[in-house]
Order: C-alpha cells, then structure tokens, then sequence
C-alpha cells in the first residue's frame, strides 16, 4: 500500500525501494518488509520509532524498483517461515505486515545484506548514517509545525471544540487548548514527528 504522509514529501529518489529490517530495542525480535520511506513506515509502526526500534542495527538495502525489491523480500520470507513471530501488541493494527516478524533472524538477514552489497546493490549496514540523513531531510517540514499552532488557535479563536479529534490534555499554565495540545505532542515525541503513515503495507 502507498505512504500517506501527513505532511509533504522530504528529497528522496523517488524510484528507489528499500529493503528493511527493523530490530526491536529490547527483543531478538525484528520486522522485515519494503518501503520506499523507511521513515514513515517506521513510524507506522510506533511514533517512538527511534526507541521501539534498535535503529543502530537496522539494515537497509537499496533496489531501483519496487518490484526488485518485493522479489526479494518474498525469497527472504520463504527462507524465514521457521523464524515466523507474533507481531509485538503495542503496534497499531492499520500498520500492516502482521506477518512480516521474525524471532532470531537477525544473523541470517545481515548475511543476506551482506550479500546484496556484494552484488551490486547500496546497502546500509548498519543503517545509522541512513536515518541521520533522512531526519536531516526531515528538518524542513519543521516550519510547517509552527503553522500547525496558528491552525489550531483558529479553531479555539471562533469557539469550535476539538476535543472528539484531540487527545485530552490536562489544563495549566494558563495556555490555551491548542497551545496544550501542540506542546505536549512535540514533548511525547522528541523528534517532532507524528505517525506519516497511515495504512502504509508491507
């Protein structure tokens, strides 16, 4: 299925699929899929991707379509049925890929990267540097949060309620519902970012 961002897109080869692999921070758990914004199908995931995920072992490998790239996730995927995991419960239903999660694979897939460098293809191993650059991307679309702060005081300006598509937040230094709300979404995540996707897939 096709990203959704909430906001536009940052500068990306458009053409390029990568291949992921995601590793939980806390588990020999990880999750194995394509996207062409790792980035937002990190965030499909948990918005706190960058503590759900142990991203300085994360591995990504770059193919010039995405049907490259579903190929050889699917040979990846047959290779690993014996590896096959339950998807963590904290991540959110509509995120997809339920059965794209792996128990102890890790080993396999880094040889499998390794291997794909070797034939050719640009591969991230580990990915650190990767997501480093794209948040550097990602620091442009931080003007449009403060345009996010006038959007919400229209709406608190002309007396019409949000709190049916705003989370509850308790009241205090005297700032107004918008100003609350605004302030304690960008203190829940570190980085700035919200969820980009919504029914991202693989």
């Amino acid at each position: 299925m096709r990203e959704a961002p909430l906001f536009r897109k940052t500068k990306m080869r458009s053409r390029t699929c990568y291949l992921y692999v995601l590793p939980l921070a806390y588990e020999d758990q990880l999750k194995l899929g394509i996207s062409h914004d790792p980035l937002a199908r990190a965030q499909a995931f948990s918005r706190r991707y960058y503590e759900f995920f142990d991203l300085s072992r994360s591995l990504l490998v770059e193919f010039d379509s995405r049907r490259e790239a579903q190929a050889r996730e699917t040979e990846l995927h047959r290779q690993l049925r014996d590896w096959n995991a339950v998807q963590p419960i904290t991540v959110p239903g509509v995120a997809a890929g339920k059965t794209e999660w792996y128990r102890g694979a890790y080993d396999i897939l880094e040889t499998a990267t390794g291997d794909e460098l070797a034939g050719g293809h640009i591969a991230h191993t580990p990915a650190t540097a990767w997501w480093k650059a794209r948040l550097e991307d990602e620091r442009e679309t931080l003007f449009e949060w403060t345009l996010l702060a006038d959007v919400l005081d229209a709406y608190a300006a002309l007396g019409v309620s949000l709190p049916d598509v705003l989370p509850s937040i308790a009241r205090g230094n005297n700032q107004s519902e918008p100003e609350r709300w605004l302030t304690a979404l960008v203190n829940s995540d570190a980085a700035g970012h919200v969820q980009l996707s919504r029914n991202a897939g693989d």
